[in-house]
């Protein structure tokens, strides 16, 4: 055990303790802020054109005679200068189909009934801003009702007769890259980690020593938790370059020159709005990760056996990128194409639903219960890996043989299910 625990402690120590691990965490930091901060940059640097102010028009059927002046407040709340302007109109004047043709008007509240409990109608002509008004109107009405029973207010978002979301293939690719590019950093990492490890000690031929010293088990088995290890502190640091991100966000927000809808300066502010089942998902989504990234390992720390050197490590584990880059590819494109039914085939195949499986959770292409099948397919397949891959594991570490491809595969297979018997 002590053998074990100092071969784990070496591995993890080798890989955290390199410069280059500081210079791909300083990297990964500034991509995960850019993409999460998507909104606030391409505000930041995009169009040149200003939006000087937003006009909403209200509707009150209440009894609530300052509503206007007070949504107009919590609209602007912690802005600089006054960017929503809200003017109440005569409910006789307010026609659907004048406002959807009239550029001057960008948002309409229609408020009825009581105002401890209103019927709420948003006719808007950007969609993507209805959650964060929504949230702020929710905050107004539970100020109006302190000292009373909360009840909330019942919305009613209507659209444009005429309208398509111009915005729902971007927004389902930001989820893809916010849940697929993670997962691929953290596997390829991890599987360079096992496989350069390996066939380090194996081309200076230290393994030797190693295996005379500890069984070749043990050895298998510490370069997986090595890595799994070193897996859970790069995702720990993913979290906290999520939680800068989040920070760097609220700066954002309370830049009044980037003229963002309210509540959203973040795609993190987007998902929490169209994705309400997100702690499910996020749980759903960490198992997928831990299961997966185990069996890349795996597959990782088997082709590092059979290679002699690190070019022969570069053939060997070419399978492996395609299939990654495969399932990355497919993750960010197939909803943006449309291509509903493939990916849902796709999370079903193991291969691929480590990566996939998350972003049908997420578009909905996947119901829940499909989700924890494809979680239970992927545990089976990844313990068959693992059944399979330590006997060969055991003959090929001490193999030098420097055959072709296919043949060194099959060999190796061979002698170890030769000697099981």
């Amino acid at each position: 055990m002590k053998k074990f625990k100092f071969l784990v402690k070496y591995g993890l120590l080798k890989r955290v303790g390199r410069k280059s691990f500081m210079i791909a965490n300083i990297i990964i930091a500034i991509l995960l802020i850019a993409i999460i901060n998507l909104p606030s940059i391409i505000a930041l640097f995009g169009s040149d054109e200003e939006i000087t102010d937003i006009q909403i028009q209200l509707v009150n059927e209440t009894t609530k005679a300052e509503l206007s002046d007070d949504l107009e407040l919590i609209f602007n709340a912690g802005l600089p200068a006054t960017l929503y302007f809200v003017t109440e109109i005569n409910p006789a004047s307010f026609d659907d189909e004048t406002f959807w043709q009239d550029p001057e008007v960008d948002i309409v509240f229609v408020f009825s009934g009581d105002i401890d409990r209103p019927n709420i109608e948003i006719y808007s002509k950007y969609p993507e801003w209805n959650g964060g008004f929504m949230n702020q109107i929710e905050l107004l009405i539970i100020n109006y009702q302190l000292g009373g029973t909360y009840q909330r207010p019942v919305f009613n978002t209507i659209l444009a007769p005429d309208y398509e979301d111009p915005e729902h293939g971007a927004i389902i690719g930001s989820i893809s890259s916010l849940l697929i590019l993670p997962l691929f950093i953290l596997v390829t990492m991890a599987t360079q980690f096992v496989g350069v490890d390996i066939i380090e000690e194996k081309s200076t031929k230290a393994i030797e020593t190693i295996i005379a010293s500890v069984p070749a088990n043990t050895h298998f088995l510490s370069k997986i938790v090595s890595a799994i290890l070193f897996v859970a502190i790069q995702g720990v640091l993913i979290m906290l370059y999520s939680f800068i991100a989040t920070l760097v966000a609220k700066l954002f927000s309370t830049n009044s020159e980037l003229n963002l809808p309210v509540g959203q300066t973040s795609l993190l502010d987007y998902l929490a709005e169209i994705l309400p089942n997100w702690p499910v998902l996020l749980l759903m989504t960490g198992f997928l990760i831990i299961i997966g990234t185990l069996f890349y390992l795996v597959i990782a720390a088997l082709f590092a056996s059979m290679a002699v050197t690190q070019e022969d490590y570069q053939q060997f584990q070419s399978p492996l990128m395609l299939i990654l880059l495969g399932g990355f590819y497919i993750g960010i494109f197939a909803p943006m194409m449309s291509g509903d039914g493939f990916i849902r085939i796709m999370s079903f195949v193991p291969l691929f639903t480590p990566i996939l499986a998350p972003v049908a959770l997420a578009g909905g292409y996947l119901a829940i219960w499909e989700g924890v099948i494809a979680i239970v397919v992927m545990t089976i397949f990844m313990l068959l890996a693992i059944y399979f891959v330590a006997p060969v594991y055991k003959v090929a570490i001490l193999n030098y043989d420097q055959t072709k491809f296919f043949k060194r595969i099959g060999d190796n297979f061979k002698k170890a299910f030769h000697k099981k018997k």
